[in-house]
């Protein structure tokens, strides 16, 4: 059996063939534009494109999650002397409108992603960072960049007539999709009191997981499956309820242990482990047996594979800390806990963020 806890990869990875940061797809070598004619950030041809599709149904956190995971991403490079910047004009007045501002300057709860077929659908393009000059483990080194593709929950909860709009997932590095604890009715009623009341909007999650499945066919890009807002299962800790206040109050569990700015693929492994744990002390068992079900063993594998955790793995993260009053912001302020993990769990078979490289 696999030892997921290796990080060493079977085969040294190589630069990938030049990717479409609006389809996710390969572009001919040397490609200066996108296949619909955009011109690509200089030098795209000769970088490393990391592709990361969002998802997750109504009030999950994708806003959330990404606006604050580029900003520990700008503090994550500073730690390395680098710079975090947007890659063209329209990345970096989006970021600023639309998750810089609300969160960062008004201190506001962000409002719903509007569905793609409105005008204002922000999100129809691409966010794209560069990420600097990395050695990766072939030894090159070369430029790398982060394209973020958000989706509607509504557009997730209920798939647009046309599909191929969203075909960008099946090209994806990466899968990010969050699920909300608190639409677990039991999680929901024990944290009555302990937490301000919390608007439910949004579809099932299992359906928006059998929508995303649809939608990757037989393709099986690394999935995240990332429980959102984890502080509010930290709280649990808090309460009367025995067998919840010691299972959250464990001080030797990962879950109680924030990566900071290190990643650890062992102690990543060991947060897969307990939060699939948890999903099924939530009585989430519907949830992980659909993830194994139709995504662990493929279409056309005789027998399931082993662990692995570039196949799919369980994260736990939290944009601000602590919930939100209404659309007011915790007056504490933003504490993210294990915001980048999801994305680093990519990145760093690259030694992007690992090492100083050039």
């Amino acid at each position: 059996m696999t030892d997921p806890t290796d990080t060493t990869p079977a085969t040294v990875p190589t630069a990938l063939a030049v990717r479409d940061p609006y389809t996710f797809r390969e572009l001919p070598a040397g490609a200066t534009t996108s296949a619909d004619g955009r011109p690509l950030p200089a030098g795209w041809s000769d970088s490393h494109v990391h592709c990361v599709a969002m998802a997750g149904a109504r009030a999950s956190g994708k806003s959330l999650y990404t606006a604050v995971m580029v900003k520990q991403l700008e503090q994550l490079a500073a730690r390395f002397n680098r710079v975090v910047d947007a890659a063209d004009i329209s990345t970096q007045e989006r970021y600023r409108s639309f998750y810089e501002t609300p969160l960062y300057r008004e201190m506001k709860h962000m409002p719903a992603t509007p569905p793609a077929s409105t005008a204002d659908a922000y999100q129809r393009d691409p966010l794209i960072f560069s990420l600097g000059r990395w050695t990766g483990p072939d030894g090159v080194t070369r430029k790398h960049h982060l394209v973020f593709r958000d989706v509607a929950g509504e557009d997730l909860e209920n798939l647009p007539t046309d599909p191929t709009e969203l075909e960008f997932f099946r090209y994806a590095d990466l899968v990010v999709f969050l699920f909300d604890p608190l639409r677990v009715p039991q999680i929901r009623t024990r944290l009555r009191g302990l937490i301000p009341p919390q608007a439910m909007s949004g579809g099932d999650p299992e359906d928006v997981l059998r929508n995303i499945f649809g939608l990757l066919g037989e393709t099986r890009p690394k999935l995240a499956v990332t429980v959102s807002k984890f502080d509010t299962l930290q709280r649990l800790s808090e309460t009367a309820d025995g067998p919840w206040s010691q299972i959250m109050g464990n001080s030797g569990a990962a879950f109680r242990r924030d990566s900071g700015w290190s990643f650890d693929p062992a102690d990543q492994w060991l947060l897969h482990l307990e939060i699939e744990s948890l999903l099924r002390y939530m009585e989430a068992d519907r949830l992980v047996n659909l993830i194994n079900r139709d995504y662990v063993w493929a279409p056309g594998e005789a027998e399931p594979p082993a662990l692995n955790p570039e196949r799919w793995q369980y994260f736990a993260v939290s944009a601000l800390g602590e919930s939100p009053r209404g659309e007011q912001l915790s007056r504490h302020g933003i504490a993210p806990y294990r915001i980048l993990d999801p994305v680093r769990s990519i990145l760093s078979r690259w030694n992007v963020f690992e090492t100083a490289g050039h």
